[in-house]
């Protein structure tokens, strides 16, 4: 990600609260794994509530009812809550949240002209991914090492 500038360049891409560098994502991560870690123990907890009440109250499982249905029990409601929450903790610091039952997370920074996201993926010991906005998690390219000496960049 050679030229990857912070939050200086924001003016141009005000759609984005904060621009990353590489080294501003990965500060990011010690802060941003317990909160992963917390929200997939959530959605854990949530699947194992949602199998109990579809059980007990002999619901369909692809009822177009039962979100709303399972959203009358107080812990179902209360989990998704705190799921909710700590996405938008997540979202505060800058990062755009995805796929949370996969363990997204975006990080904007700009690649010469074009702002793209630097991609994480919880369980990732680092950031070693990028994409395109366009593109999605499905797009990823590899980080390349700045320090070959064959010139590589980071893209």
């Amino acid at each position: 990600m050679q030229g990857a500038v912070g939050p200086r360049s924001m003016s141009r891409y005000e759609a984005f609260p904060r621009l990353f560098t590489i080294a501003e994502a990965r500060g990011l991560l010690p802060t941003l794994r317990p909160l992963m870690k917390r929200i997939f123990e959530r959605l854990e907890s949530l699947k194992e509530m949602s199998e109990t009440l579809i059980r007990r109250d002999s619901l369909k499982p692809d009822s177009p009812d039962l979100f709303k249905h399972l959203q009358k029990d107080d812990a179902v409601r209360r989990a998704i809550e705190e799921v909710q929450e700590l996405v938008e903790e997540i979202n505060g610091l800058g990062c755009v949240c995805k796929g949370v039952e996969e363990g997204l997370v975006d990080f904007p920074c700009l690649m010469g002209e074009e702002a793209v996201f630097l991609c994480w993926r919880y369980g990732e010991d680092n950031i070693s991914h990028w994409h395109r906005i366009q593109d999605g998690f499905a797009g990823r390219k590899p980080l390349l090492d700045p320090g070959k000496k064959d010139g590589a960049s980071y893209h």
